[in-house]
């Protein structure tokens, strides 16, 4: 997005008889019917629009200018004698129409009915059809940007367009040429548009103030938190917390704000991803009195959706559960969450300590990071407890060597665990413009299958479409690793080596990621490509004696997918 000086609308110009009425309209609407919102007067459209106080009775127009008793008026679509009739009897002008663009007219409507003061998720909806429609949104960020009187507005702008597209978090980065916007959606950054040079620093300083953070200070790294309202449709307002990061670089200060909002986004375990041989396992896990279910995954690989949705899960009337996290990034009803102040001595290991004597039954220690949580979480998970927490490993395996190398001692380790998830968030292909396709050798390889084991038509991917940013990918799935922790994974914890554990596993068919994999894509959820992007390649190969791994997996017909 370019800086825009202050333009002199065509209307001003013809008044001023700089130019003709004819060099006006060509001006303003050029020979595709593309009409320059930058040239409009918005004297004229007021002028227009106070014959109209029902906007609701006004035909798809905009009006372009006011000459000499007529009213130019641009319309996407072919108006009748009789309305065009009615509009020069409610004016008291003669009306003349040029045609446009439906996209021109989208626009404008659009910005007609903005409001920088608010933070809006409400989808646009195409004002000719009715129908909401897939914006595209960076012409749409970047028109309503023009439109900003200061630098709030431009922030809820930015905020509003995240919403909008359900992007998770927003960057903003300083370029030489200015400050680049990107909102990461469905785990990928797209580039929205670039504000110029001179308000770069402005942005992210009105930024800060909106945080609380220190304007003063910008030689080092700051942290701060917006509560904010917005618009959500039917269900009228609701309320936002946004963590805001910054971090100094070589052209400025980029900032990263992480989108929190406060409605509960958790459904039910059906919905988080498990496959129909790894849901009963883990909610056989959740009806235990006690014990461990430990989540790993790196940031981003969906470990809180999947902890939150568990804890709803179990919190009944008649349980005490306790939270102990950093941050808390949701509010859930009927849960105590506590959040980790270090500066304080509020640390997951004092956290834990205090929760121990609160009389719970259910415990969620955010992450295990250092020995005295480990040696607690276990012993909790020992003495009646149900314990959950979080570790960054690179599968569910490998859990188990790194609990082992934070100390625990491993038989109480293997007494207190019932079972390890590694996940992994992998785009879904998009419905609006899914296709079949056959399988290349060098996918069949990646998955280890053979030409035998394809189901025709049931291997999809997208091709690329305004729902999905052309992307061919649409919302995301969790693809999931499931560790059960049996009699024999106890025995090889406590006197086995890894050697011997991936031996076993491969033995017993090991709900591992290849599995996973092979289902999503077999039965057209995802694509071999998406899954490489999240997965690591030697986590799709078998580390003990090769087994057929699919033969549990019943191909589904492309109906029985979710949506």
């Amino acid at each position: 997005m370019q800086n825009l000086p202050t333009t002199t609308s065509t209307w001003q110009r013809l008044k001023n008889k700089e130019i003709s009425c004819s060099e006006a309209l060509k001006l303003l609407v050029d020979e595709q019917g593309t009409v320059n919102q930058a040239l409009l007067d918005r004297d004229v459209s007021c002028r227009f629009l106070r014959h109209f106080p029902d906007k609701s009775s006004l035909p798809p127009a905009i009006p372009l200018l006011l000459w000499r008793g007529c009213y130019y008026l641009g319309s996407p679509v072919t108006l009748s004698p009789e309305a065009i009739a009615n509009l020069a009897e409610r004016t008291g002008s003669e009306i003349k129409i040029i045609p446009i663009t439906d996209k021109s007219y989208r626009a404008w409507f659009h910005t007609q009915n903005l409001n920088l003061d608010r933070i809006s998720s409400v989808p646009l909806v195409n004002p000719i059809t009715g129908e909401q429609e897939q914006e595209d949104i960076s012409e749409t960020t970047t028109l309503y940007l023009s439109k900003a009187a200061d630098q709030i507005d431009r922030i809820k702008t930015l905020l509003s367009g995240a919403l909008r597209n359900r992007a998770s978090d927003i960057h903003l980065e300083p370029m030489p040429d200015g400050l680049r916007v990107r909102y990461r959606i469905d785990g990928v950054l797209r580039e929205i548009t670039t504000l110029p040079g001179d308000l770069s620093r402005r942005v992210v300083v009105a930024l800060k103030v909106m945080s609380k953070m220190d304007i003063s200070e910008n030689r080092r790294p700051q942290d701060g938190r917006i509560g904010e309202k917005y618009a959500s449709g039917e269900h009228g307002e609701m309320g936002m917390d946004m963590r805001v990061s910054t971090l100094p670089c070589v052209n400025g200060e980029k900032a990263v704000i992480r989108l929190l909002p406060r409605q509960n986004p958790f459904s039910n375990i059906e919905n988080l991803g498990f496959s129909k041989e790894t849901l009963p396992v883990y909610k056989t896990w959740l009806q235990q009195p006690q014990g461990m279910i430990i989540l790993t995954g790196p940031t981003g690989s969906g470990k809180t959706s999947t902890l939150y949705t568990s804890l709803q899960t179990v919190a009944k009337e008649h349980v005490n559960v306790v939270t102990v996290e950093d941050p808390v990034e949701y509010v859930l009803p009927a849960i105590t969450q506590t959040q980790v102040h270090e500066a304080a001595g509020m640390t997951f290991a004092a956290g834990l300590r205090a929760i121990l004597r609160q009389d719970p039954d259910i415990i969620m220690v955010g992450e295990i990071r250092d020995n005295e949580t480990a040696e607690t979480a276990v012993r909790a998970a020992l003495t009646g407890h149900l314990v959950f927490t979080t570790l960054h490993t690179n599968d569910a395996v490998g859990a188990i060597p790194r609990l082992k190398d934070i100390g625990p001692d491993p038989g109480l380790l293997s007494d207190a665990l019932l079972g390890i998830v590694a996940q992994r968030l992998v785009r879904r292909v998009c419905l609006h413009c899914a296709e079949p396709y056959t399988p290349s050798e060098a996918d069949l390889k990646v998955l280890g299958l053979g030409g035998q084991q394809i189901q025709p038509g049931t291997w999809r991917r997208g091709r690329g479409c305004k729902a999905c940013f052309n992307s061919g990918y649409l919302g995301r799935e969790a693809l999931v690793e499931l560790l059960d922790i049996d009699d024999t994974v106890r025995e090889i914890i406590y006197e086995g080596t890894m050697t011997h554990l991936h031996r076993y596993l491969g033995e017993i068919n090991f709900a591992s990621f290849r599995v996973a994999a092979i289902e999503k894509v077999t039965t057209g959820l995802t694509t071999v490509e998406e899954v490489l992007r999240v997965v690591p390649r030697s986590a799709l190969y078998s580390k003990s004696s090769s087994q057929d791994l699919t033969a549990k997996l019943r191909p589904l017909r492309v109906s029985e997918t979710r949506n």
